[in-house]
């Protein structure tokens, strides 16, 4: 993974602003603090949060909780720490 910024926070919101922009999930503010503020996350927990944020059961939804997964494990892999962001960019 690549980080864009020096932070997992910010990271996240990048990534929160691209699925907003991308495919249509705008988060409430509350709810991108919420996931972006996570000292750790994994692909399954991000991807079924983004979703129950928009008011759908990840268990129904199938496809849009694998497509927001294989985009979060694209990114990070099965998950992302803010330990990760500790090092040297």
């Amino acid at each position: 993974m690549s980080p864009r910024t020096a932070s997992l926070e910010q990271d996240l919101r990048w990534f929160l602003h691209d699925l907003c922009t991308q495919w249509g999930f705008c988060l409430s503010a509350e709810a991108r603090d919420q996931l972006a503020l996570r000292p750790s996350v994994s692909a399954d927990e991000f991807a079924s949060s983004v979703l129950e944020a928009e008011g759908m059961n990840p268990q129904w939804e199938k496809q849009w909780f694998k497509k927001v997964r294989n985009r979060f494990t694209g990114t990070w892999g099965l998950s992302v720490s803010a330990d990760d962001y500790d090092l040297d960019l």
